[in-house]
């Protein structure tokens, strides 16, 4: 600012809206990710920000790009084969167990507890293929863990997604699915963006309420806060047709993810980037 240096940023994660503590912004422009978005950060004492502009998730066109398009193996035959996909989205967990000490959340016990209610999970939907994604599985080489991942591999109906080395895998799962269970991560909001049903793990062995303490979507009921509420929901949304849910969803797209002008959201702020440069 002293430089007279225009600073610019897009937002990646829309739960940050509501963080007070360590995520503090300070821009000239700021592309978020809603018109709702906007108006929490403009009334915020948090942040210190001249031009938020709503522009959408930026990461949310993946999914319209692989929406029915370069779908992975496993959903296809599972598909052919008349089955539900159910895509869990885990926290990966630490590989020394001092780390797992400090963190709650992705502690070693938490990934126990998350991997014994897929398994539980799998034997009450046994019309479903069940698809745990991780952003990386060298925790799965911890001895720790070969007795659950045991028990997970002899589960006919659980896959762990092992393409790690493919670009943009996770959005090719997701965009396919019919249903999302995620412990909270950015994608989850990329894909409730494009109204695909997702349902918010948002509880471990020892607490609940971890993302809902920051945000609770709106009293939406996407998030769950023990076993049996994410199964009854999961049915819901999975085998009801008149699911409040579903509705509840569209109404998301209603309220916190609207922008006026949806898709092609990175080539809009490109065109955004540019205009500004030119009258600098």
């Amino acid at each position: 600012e002293k430089n007279n240096i225009k600073t610019v940023a897009t937002q990646e994660r829309f739960i940050h809206t509501f963080f007070t503590s360590w995520v503090n912004v300070m821009l000239d422009t700021y592309y978020v990710v809603s018109e709702y978005t906007a108006n929490v950060l403009k009334d915020s004492k948090y942040h210190d920000i001249k031009n938020v502009i709503p522009m959408g998730l930026y990461r949310s066109d993946y999914i319209t790009l692989y929406k029915k398009k370069n779908i992975p193996k496993e959903i296809s035959k599972a598909k052919e084969n008349g089955k539900k996909i159910i895509v869990f989205l885990g926290h990966h967990s630490s590989n020394y167990w001092f780390d797992s000490y400090l963190d709650t959340v992705t502690s070693w016990s938490a990934q126990i507890s998350f991997l014994e209610d897929v398994i539980r999970f799998s034997k009450n939907l046994n019309n479903a293929i069940i698809i745990l994604r991780y952003k990386t599985l060298i925790w799965t080489t911890n001895v720790y863990f070969k007795d659950i991942l045991n028990k997970i591999n002899n589960c006919e109906n659980i896959i762990i997604s092992m393409h790690q080395n493919e670009s943009f895998y996770g959005y090719k799962l997701c965009a396919n699915a019919d249903l999302i269970v995620a412990k909270h991560t950015s994608i989850v909001d990329e894909c409730l963006s494009n109204e695909i049903p997702v349902l918010v793990y948002d509880y471990t062995h020892n607490m609940k309420g971890i993302v809902s303490n920051a945000f609770d979507y709106s009293s939406s009921g996407l998030l769950c806060y023990n076993f049996e509420n994410l199964l009854e929901k999961s049915k819901s949304l999975l085998f009801d047709s008149s699911s409040k849910l579903k509705n509840a969803i569209t109404k998301l797209n209603k309220t916190i993810y609207y922008v006026k002008e949806k898709g092609n959201i990175k080539n809009k702020i490109i065109g955004q980037l540019e205009n500004l440069i030119s009258s600098i």
